[in-house]
């Protein structure tokens, strides 16, 4: 990610195609659709749509320091004391 990217609206973009996706199997959970073949892959793709912008969530939020502790942070060992 570049310094000029902004964390935030990648995170609005990433939550709101989250969103979608969860309504999209949703809808292919409908009555007309659940038992065809067209159903089950709409459910399919929105679950793989879903499971993909969470993950970059996920890595977002991490990379930010928005949960736990980053990679690149707790590998650092903290400053020796010099006298």
């Amino acid at each position: 990610m570049n310094e000029k990217e902004n964390p935030i609206e990648l995170l609005v973009i990433c939550a709101v195609m989250l969103l979608l996706a969860v309504l999209g199997v949703a809808g292919g959970l409908s009555p007309r659709l659940i038992g065809s073949l067209d159903g089950l892959l709409m459910v399919a793709i929105c679950l793989l749509m879903a499971v993909i912008f969470a993950i970059l969530v996920f890595v977002l939020a991490k990379e930010r320091g928005w949960m736990g502790k980053s990679g690149s942070r707790a590998s650092a060992a903290p400053p020796s004391p010099t006298k």
